[in-house]
């Protein structure tokens, strides 16, 4: 794992599995609940554009790229930040490129640079990115 010095982590893990499970792995309920976590509110089966994952009174997070078997990003917002919305931009991007029937799926997520205390949302996002991408190179290689 490497960072910037704006606080933004960036990872990547190769999978044997091609793009389509993994994205299955990225972007159903199901499976999201194994490697991350979902609001109880959120009912939907599966992401799409514009899906909104909220945590009252602490995120919320919505699907701002959905490019199907390449790119999912979501924005967060964060409430209790002490910043108008305008004034920070934190994404969560995960890219898919295949190569000889694996999946190389990257991980993106900052810039946490213009918040509060950075350093604490950076490292969580290191333990974070750390296990997710375990999980998921699991969950695709033994579905």
């Amino acid at each position: 794992m490497t960072a910037s010095r704006n606080y933004t982590v960036k990872d990547q893990v190769t999978i044997n599995a091609g793009k389509e499970r993994v994205w299955e792995i990225l972007t159903r309920t199901a499976f999201i609940k194994k490697w991350d976590d979902v609001p109880e509110t959120f009912h939907d089966e599966k992401l799409t554009s514009g899906s909104v994952l909220r945590w009252e009174g602490y995120a919320t997070m919505t699907v701002v790229v959905f490019e199907e078997y390449k790119q999912l990003t979501f924005d967060l917002f964060l409430p209790k930040v002490p910043l108008e919305r305008d004034q920070y931009q934190v994404y969560y991007a995960y890219g898919l490129t295949e190569n000889n029937s694996r999946t190389i799926l990257n991980f993106e997520i900052g810039d946490f640079g213009t918040l509060p205390d950075p350093e604490n949302y950076y490292d969580a996002t290191l333990t974070f990115v750390g296990n997710a991408k375990n999980i998921i190179k699991e969950l695709a290689e033994n579905l």
